[in-house]
């Protein structure tokens, strides 16, 4: 079973960036707005598959080889 990790949460971490180094190959599923500053950041170091849009939320996972460019 996927768990969704909500990477615009504070209590998930101050720093999106750390959680996703953390949870690499995990099967999890991110969240994050739309707006967030990190989403740039996510997109230019992970190769992530979009799962779905809610709204301005964006749900992805990381790509099994987890770098490069995003793919959809």
């Amino acid at each position: 079973m996927d768990s969704t990790i909500d990477l615009d949460n504070f209590a998930c971490s101050s720093n999106p960036l750390e959680a996703l180094e953390y949870l690499l190959g995990k099967e999890v599923v991110f969240s994050i707005s739309r707006d967030s500053p990190f989403l740039p950041i996510i997109r230019t170091k992970y190769k992530i598959k979009e799962i779905s849009r809610e709204g301005d939320i964006i749900y992805f996972k990381i790509s099994s080889d987890g770098s490069g460019s995003m793919t959809r």
